[in-house]
């Protein structure tokens, strides 16, 4: 019981103040694909890998407040109130299951852009659903035309982080 509560406080008390859902949404998506079990279900949407999940777990989050969801500049931005940050530690104490999320990774992905993150994100799922590497990589510059700027890197960093 709470345990994807307990999994995205301790992720959002992580990420301090995290900035759109695009990001939240490919954050989650790099984390679980590395390992680190969220337990969210994930299909393609149009900005890439979306979890209807994880939007619904948020969602009750900031219903709880636990979180806070606001819009500034046209961007909703999240963070823990206190309230979410005792209840994840009341979390803490009851949990036998040691729940972490790698910090290094956190930090990369935190420092990287909502359009980097969707090609990154992008790129994964494609492997995960029976792509080659080629043809990952030609479906990813199919998919997303506009974030071009953004390919190379973007699979350099998942083959570099992920392999």
């Amino acid at each position: 019981m709470f345990d994807k509560t307990y999994k995205l406080l301790a992720f959002f008390s992580k990420t301090g103040v995290l900035t759109g859902r695009k990001k939240l949404q490919k954050m989650v998506h790099l984390l679980q694909r590395k390992g680190v079990s969220f337990d969210m279900d994930y299909a393609y949407h149009h900005y890439g890998p979306y979890s209807a999940d994880l939007q619904a777990e948020v969602q009750e989050l900031v219903d709880q407040d636990f979180l806070i969801e606001e819009m500034k500049d046209n961007t909703y931005q999240y963070y823990m109130t206190d309230k979410g940050t005792e209840f994840l530690e009341i979390l803490k104490e009851t949990k036998k299951d040691a729940f972490s999320v790698p910090n290094d990774l956190m930090v990369l992905l935190m420092d990287e852009s909502s359009p980097f993150l969707e090609v990154v994100s992008t790129y994964a799922y494609l492997l995960d659903n029976g792509y080659t590497d080629e043809d990952a990589i030609a479906k990813l510059k199919e998919l997303k035309p506009k974030l071009e700027c953004h390919w190379e890197d973007a699979i350099a960093f998942y083959k570099e982080k992920y392999n």
